[in-house]
Protein backbone atom coordinates (compact mmCIF):
# COMPACT_ATOMS: atom_id res chain seq x y z
CA UNK A 1 0.00 0.00 0.00
CA UNK A 2 1.63 3.43 -1.02
CA UNK A 3 0.78 6.86 1.06
CA UNK A 4 -1.92 8.01 -1.84
CA UNK A 5 -4.04 4.87 -0.69
CA UNK A 6 -4.09 5.37 2.66
CA UNK A 7 -7.23 6.67 3.83
CA UNK A 8 -7.01 8.93 6.80
CA UNK A 9 -9.91 8.42 9.32
CA UNK A 10 -10.08 10.76 12.85
CA UNK A 11 -13.19 10.60 15.45
CA UNK A 12 -13.13 13.97 16.93
CA UNK A 13 -14.95 14.48 20.25
CA UNK A 14 -16.36 18.02 21.42
CA UNK A 15 -16.54 18.55 17.29
CA UNK A 16 -19.59 21.14 18.60
CA UNK A 17 -17.47 23.93 19.49
CA UNK A 18 -14.06 25.50 20.81
CA UNK A 19 -10.49 23.48 20.09
CA UNK A 20 -13.13 20.29 18.68
CA UNK A 21 -14.69 22.50 16.22
CA UNK A 22 -11.64 23.93 15.13
CA UNK A 23 -9.75 20.51 14.82
CA UNK A 24 -12.19 18.85 12.96
CA UNK A 25 -12.76 21.94 10.62
CA UNK A 26 -9.09 21.64 10.26
CA UNK A 27 -8.51 17.88 9.42
CA UNK A 28 -11.26 18.10 7.07
CA UNK A 29 -9.65 20.87 5.74
CA UNK A 30 -6.73 18.27 5.13
CA UNK A 31 -8.63 15.42 3.68
CA UNK A 32 -9.81 13.77 6.51
CA UNK A 33 -12.52 11.79 6.79
CA UNK A 34 -13.64 12.99 10.41
CA UNK A 35 -16.42 11.90 12.58
CA UNK A 36 -17.95 14.79 14.75
CA UNK A 37 -18.73 13.56 18.41
CA UNK A 38 -20.25 16.02 21.10
CA UNK A 39 -23.56 16.77 23.18
CA UNK A 40 -25.44 19.10 20.91
CA UNK A 41 -27.00 18.16 17.60
CA UNK A 42 -27.13 21.43 16.54
CA UNK A 43 -23.92 22.53 17.46
CA UNK A 44 -22.15 19.34 15.50
CA UNK A 45 -24.57 20.68 12.36
CA UNK A 46 -23.19 23.54 12.57
CA UNK A 47 -19.82 22.63 12.05
CA UNK A 48 -20.56 20.46 9.58
CA UNK A 49 -22.51 23.17 7.66
CA UNK A 50 -19.03 25.60 7.95
CA UNK A 51 -16.98 22.85 6.86
CA UNK A 52 -18.98 22.98 3.54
Amino acid sequence: MTPDEVTKVAVVTGAGSGVGRAVALRLLDEGWHVALVGRRADALHETGRLAG
